[in-house]
Parts: C-alpha cells; sequence; structure tokens
C-alpha cells in the first residue's frame, strides 16, 4: 500500500508552505519551545509526611531535588566501555548516571549479536546492561527485534525462506521479547522497513505484521514501534511512513509508536554540510534541516497518526565544538518541547567508542566534557532540573511545583533526625497528592 504519487507532490506543496507558515508564526522557535516545556513537562506537587502510625508530621523541613526525568533522555550504551574496570570506564558510567534517565543497548539486544550461530544464544551482556538500568532507576528500549536490511542479517538466516524463515522469526521473538518481558520501555519490531526488504520480500506485509502481533502477545506492556531515518524534513519520505503505519495497522499490527532516527543532525547547522558532498552515504541527508521544519513534520507524523513519537538514534558529527552544541540544543529542545515526543536518544556520547567518532562525543577520551558536552549537561543538570526547599504545615502538607519525574528528598523532622527517601512524580503519580511514610 502507497500513497498515490500526485497527492505525494501536492502533499509536498503544502507541507513547504506549512513549513512557511510554521516559520513565521513561530519567529523565536525557541521560546515557543520552552513555552512549551514549561506548560507540558512539569506539574504542581503536593507531598503529605506521615509517621508510621499515618499521623501528619508538621514542620519537617524537606529539601527536594530531581533525580531522573520521567521524560527519556537516553543514550545507547555499549558493553565494552560498560564493563571496563577502569577510570576510563567509572567516567562512561558516571556520566550515564548523572545525565540520563534511559538506555538502549547500542548492539547487545540485536538479532546477528545475540544469535550469530543457530541455536548458540548470547544475552549475557544485555542482561548485564539491563542489569544496570534497573538498579539505578534507568528504563530501557529494546533495539531491534529485527533489521530488513540484508546486510544485516546473519549468514546462516540469510538463506531460510518460507516456513523455514517464519519458524526462525517466532523462536526469536520468543527468545527476546519474552525475556524481557515487563521490563522495556518498548521494542523497535522492524528496523527501517522504507530502506531494506528482507523479511517483507519474504513474509510479506503480513509476515511484519505478525512480528508486532505476536510481541504484543509476549509483552502486552511494551510499546511497539516502526523506526527509521531519513524523515526530518523529507515530506515524500514522510507520506511514505504515515502510509506505511496505515498498512501495518489495517493488517492488525499494534503499532504504537513511531520511531525517527536522525544521525545527520549536522544539517541543522547552515552550511556544514554539502549538497554536493559524494563520499556522504544515503541514510545522512544533506540538504539543510531548519528546526521549523523538525517540528513541521513531527506534527505532521502525530497528527496523522496520533501515536507517540521516540527520536530513538541521534548523532550530531561536527568537528566545530560549538556548532555541535548548537545542533544538540535545537534536537533537545525541539524534542522535550513538542507534545507528542517521549524520548531523545543519543546515539552514543564517549569520544573512543562512539561509532561516528570523536566529532560526535559529548564526553573527551580523557573522561572531560567537550563543549558540547558542557552545554547538555548544563541543560539537563541546571535548566531542566528541580530544587528547593520547604516546610510541611499542620496537615503535613507541603507543595511545589517542578519537572516530572523521580525525587529524591532529604527530610529534617522536627527533633533533628534526617529521613531520605525517592518519591516518582511522575505525570500519573504527580496528579496527585504523595504520602511519604517517614
Amino acid at each position: 500500500m502507497s500513497p498515490d504519487p500526485a497527492s505525494l507532490v501536492q502533499f509536498a506543496g503544502l507541507f513547504a508552505l506549512a513549513g512557511f507558515a510554521v516559520a513565521t508564526a513561530r519567529a523565536d522557535w525557541r521560546a515557543d519551545s520552552d513555552a512549551r516545556i514549561e506548560k507540558l513537562r512539569k506539574g504542581d506537587f503536593t507531598l503529605l509526611l506521615a509517621d508510621a502510625a499515618g499521623r501528619p508530621v508538621a514542620g519537617a523541613q524537606v529539601e527536594f531535588s530531581l533525580k531522573r526525568h520521567d521524560f527519556l533522555f537516553g543514550t545507547a550504551i555499549a558493553y565494552r566501555p560498560f564493563a571496563d574496570p577502569t577510570a576510563h570506564g567509572e567516567a562512561y558510567r558516571r556520566f550515564i548516571l548523572d545525565h540520563f534517565s534511559a538506555l538502549v543497548c547500542e548492539n547487545e539486544m540485536k538479532w546477528y549479536f545475540t544469535e550469530a550461530k543457530p541455536g548458540q544464544l548470547n544475552y549475557a551482556p544485555a542482561d548485564a546492561l539491563l542489569a544496570f538500568a534497573e538498579k539505578n532507576a534507568l528504563r530501557m528500549r529494546g533495539h531491534c527485534l529485527f533489521w530488513e536490511k540484508a546486510e544485516f542479517v546473519q549468514p546462516w538466516l540469510a538463506g531460510l525462506k518460507g516456513d523455514a524463515l517464519a519458524a526462525s522469526v517466532d523462536a526469536r521473538l520468543k527468545s527476546a521479547v519474552g525475556r524481557y518481558a515487563g521490563r522495556l520501555v518498548g521494542w523497535d519490531v522492524d528496523n527501517e522497513l522504507l530502506d531494506g526488504s528482507f523479511y517483507r520480500e519474504r513474509l510479506g506485509a503480513a509476515g511484519i505484521a505478525r512480528m508486532f502481533k505476536e510481541a504484543a502477545a509476549l509483552d502486552p506492556k511494551a510499546v511497539l514501534f516502526v523506526n527509521e531515518y531519513g524523515i526530518l524534513g523529507v515530506p515524500e519520505k514522510t507520506e511514505r511512513f504515515i502510509a506505511l503505519i496505515r498498512e501495518l495497522q489495517a493488517l492488525g499490527a499494534p503499532v504504537g509508536g513511531i520511531g525517527i532516527q536522525s544521525h545527520d543532525l549536522d544539517r541543522l547547522i547552515p552550511g556544514a554540510v554539502s549538497e554536493h558532498e559524494k563520499d556522504r552515504p544515503e541514510w545522512l541527508l544533506r540538504h539543510p534541516l531548519t528546526p521549523e521544519q523538525f517540528i513541521a513534520t513531527l506534527d505532521r507524523l502525530s497528527a496523522a497518526t496520533g501515536l507517540p513519537i521516540h527520536l530513538t538514534e541521534a548523532s550530531a558529527k561536527l568537528p566545530d565544538p560549538a556548532q555541535r552544541a548548537e545542533a544538540l540544543d535545537i534536537l533537545y529542545r525541539v524534542g522535550f518541547g513538542h507534545p507528542a515526543v517521549g524520548a531523545v536518544m543519543l546515539w552514543g556520547f564517549e569520544a573512543s567508542t562512539h561509532w561516528m567518532g570523536p566529532d560526535a562525543a559529548l564526553l573527551a577520551a580523557d573522561g572531560t566534557l567537550t563543549e558540547a558536552g558542557r552545554h547538555v549537561d548544563h541543560l539537563l543538570r541546571e535548566v531542566w532540573t528541580t530544587r528547593g526547599r520547604a516546610t510541611a504545615d499542620q496537615a503535613g502538607r507541603l507543595g511545589f511545583r517542578g519537572f516530572y519525574g523521580i525525587y529524591h528528598l532529604r527530610i529534617t523532622l522536627p527533633g533533628g533526625r534526617v529521613v531520605e527517601r525517592d518519591v516518582n512524580l511522575d505525570k500519573a503519580n504527580g496528579a496527585t497528592a504523595q504520602t511519604v511514610q517517614l
């Protein structure tokens, strides 16, 4: 199922006009995003302090600080640097704990990693990374169950067709989804369907829909995503993406979310990318991308599908560290400020292990922050955070406004004893008064 070419041309023109209208209406897109962030990402919280018998504790002094955002600010994590016992590994782990609320395995959950040879399963690295995430209140995305591009299919799998391939797909679903059921935010089910065709050619669209159905049966809590690149600022491919989602849904696939990859965020910097650059691969677009076009693409996907959006794989490779910081500033402000977006996931952060090299890094190889790292650090730990003090009234009640997330409380009781607690004030829990038992 694909849209009519004439309608694509017509929509492309409308999209361009809409982009102009958005640019005109949002002369200062940053101010617009900041206003949305204040409205969408914060709540008014009430805490009720009580003793073991349920009686209110009046007069307690409470210091509160945001520990983990409810919004998924995340990164890809790789097992090798994570497991490094040296100071280098410690810096890698510490950066994650200080800045992110979500993780995704860079390779360790992909099929070619977990079953390089038929029947020989290796989930130990993924298990370790997920255990680290759970221990530290970091949520994890699953990536990816299947990958449509033939070059990423294991040799033993590449020759299978028909029932043999379908049986292997079912076994993969049971193995991966069953293993992590109830523990992941969601799965990228079949990666890059618009750019590869290994499974679709052999199993048909119905076979792809079956992947989603079986994954949902194995883990009803996981949100199931389609994940694609080359979408931002490209009306024609955006429409094909929407058509794909509708086709899968018509076949009964419980598509629950839209994943957008963009390893070409250098396009956000005017003049940083040459449209005539010959050695740039096809998955790195060459034409410029404005913040307004970025927002317009998100608006279109949200309006057409009603699905949540995750910015699943983001990289900004720029030799100029100031330009890298600017590109990431746009990424974060646009994503955090859009009502349909629930995650912004970098695809790595450390210079010696980043798949695009040190020019895409936030953390230098010596463990110090790059200029881009300092800027992201400032946004996440200074601008988009909440900390303060309040005193419980006679009813043991206190209130404050802050970003949704997990808060650490340091409570000094009237007698001087100090009690520490963590409390989850996400969008669901933050809407009602939370009792903190002391």
